[in-house]
């Protein structure tokens, strides 16, 4: 994947759609989900993600609540320092009251639940309608730089990630993938299998597609 830097968030809608389609551990189908994402430089990442379910669960109205057992939209990423792979990647877990579960660590268990005030900067924002719902993330740059010390972000500078849809409720459990996960159990925490992605200017990523 290619993530366009942008020149302000507004642009967000010029880049390239993205579709969360590999089905697993015994999906049959779900309903279509897309997004996008951009970079704009001393800000940060934006991403949409939107979903044309009806009528989407979303019991959980609280930050860092287990929105995982809603319907759900997650967006994973691991980010590079000094342009090396980190061991630590970010979890952001949404349902379409904006409800936004966060945290950062190693591996599954060892992770650390973003603060209020963080939580706050991601100004994560649901809309619902007839026939689909959507959500909106910023993911600031101060706050990976507090994750993961000082990082830099230019044409080519890579990372990896994957975005997922599902519900673990039992009436309307679901899995889906953006990039395919091979483990026999449902399970988003294996950052073997995000997929590398790399920032690319606006001229250059306008060739290419």
């Amino acid at each position: 994947m290619e993530i366009k830097i942008l020149n302000h968030s507004d642009e967000l809608h010029t880049c390239e759609p993205f579709s969360i389609n590999c089905l697993l551990w015994g999906t049959l189908e779900i309903p279509s989900t897309h997004g996008r994402i951009g970079f704009v430089r001393e800000e940060g990442f934006y991403l949409s993600l939107t979903c044309e379910e009806s009528s989407p669960l979303r019991t959980y109205t609280a930050d860092n609540s287990p929105v995982y057992k809603d319907s759900a939209m997650e967006a994973f990423f691991c980010f590079w320092p000094k342009g090396r792979p980190s061991d630590i990647y970010l979890n952001f877990e949404m349902n379409a009251n904006g409800a936004l579960l966060a945290m950062y660590g190693t591996s599954r268990t060892e992770r650390t639940v973003f603060p209020s005030h963080w939580i706050e900067k991601c100004r994560c924002r649901a809309q619902v309608g007839e026939n689909g719902w959507s959500l909106s993330l910023w993911i600031p740059l101060c706050i990976l730089e507090e994750i993961y010390g000082e990082l830099t972000f230019e044409n080519g500078t890579s990372l990896s990630l994957n975005f997922y849809k599902l519900s673990e409720a039992p009436d309307i459990e679901h899995y889906a993938s953006y990039a395919p996960i091979q483990a026999p159990h449902p399970n988003f925490h294996l950052p073997q299998y995000f997929e590398q992605s790399v920032l690319t200017e606006a001229s250059e990523y306008t060739r290419s597609h």
